[in-house]
């Protein structure tokens, strides 16, 4: 009986790669592309600049009050006097400071603690909540509260801007163009009004004169309360501090968006 052998086996090429043999592309993955934030960035600081000239000075007059305010009132609120912001439509705005109340200190460092003790497991947000709840006692107790609250109005402003510039970088709720451009638009404005109002105090006589004048149902502005009331000395070198940190929304938010979009990235690996 024939046996039928199976035929040999083809030899293998001697090189990893055939001449000639065109290889074929990686299989398309379904990430989507890295979107252009530098661009959408760009041009929101752009229209941020260029809107100086187009929109009404109300705009931004608003856009700047409501941060403001709302920084006067939180931390009013959180050292223990219960304080309340107040807008006007025709361009006066102030915030309600009540006197101290001792229990509400307590509550709010009984609740920064609570917090902190339900996030134990998130370090880097644990142990700032903690080092918040051993703080409000010790500040709203001491004549540092009223510094802090003074200053709560233009820290409003930077705290703001630095969430908008964070929200043009991680792309907010759609990661739309408009949307990060419509961030990065509204930080840059306010950012850049500090930076004016803070530079122009510095070196301006003229703005220090028109600033003496004009604060809102005839009170006395915020940082001259500071420096005449609180700490005792001029108002420029008060200026120049408000001027350095108001240099720090745009790298600060940029650098916040970055990392939670790396903690994103591993959450999601």
């Amino acid at each position: 009986m024939r046996t039928t052998l199976p035929p040999p086996p083809r030899p293998e090429p001697a090189f990893g790669r055939v001449i000639g043999v065109r290889e074929l592309p990686p299989p398309p993955t379904d990430e989507p592309p890295t979107p252009p934030r530098w661009r959408w960035l760009a041009v929101g600081l752009a229209a941020a600049w260029l809107s100086g000239f187009v929109l009404p000075r109300n705009f931004t007059w608003f856009l700047c009050a409501l941060p403001h305010e709302m920084g006067h009132a939180s931390i009013g609120c959180l050292l223990g006097r219960p304080s309340t912001p107040a807008i006007a439509l025709h361009g006066e705005a102030w915030a309600g400071i009540a006197e101290l109340q001792p229990w509400l200190v307590w509550v709010m460092a009984l609740a920064a603690a609570s917090l902190a003790v339900h996030q134990r497991r998130r370090l880097t947000v644990a142990v700032p909540l903690a080092l918040l709840a051993l703080a409000v006692p010790l500040l709203a107790f001491s004549r540092g509260a009223d510094l802090l609250i003074a200053a709560g109005g233009h820290l409003g402003e930077l705290a703001f801007a630095t969430w908008c510039f964070t929200m043009a970088w991680t792309g907010g709720r759609t990661g739309t163009p408009q949307e990060r451009a419509a961030c990065a638009m509204a930080g840059g404005l306010v950012q850049f009004t500090v930076l004016r109002l803070g530079f122009g105090l510095w070196t301006d006589i003229a703005a220090r004169s028109l600033y003496e004048q004009n604060g809102s149902l005839g009170l006395k502005n915020d940082l001259l309360v500071i420096a005449e009331d609180l700490l005792a000395c001029r108002l420029q070198p008060v200026a120049m501090l408000m001027f350095v940190a108001a240099l720090l929304p745009l790298p600060l938010g940029l650098w916040i968006g970055s990392r939670r979009g790396a903690t994103n990235d591993d959450d999601s690996g």
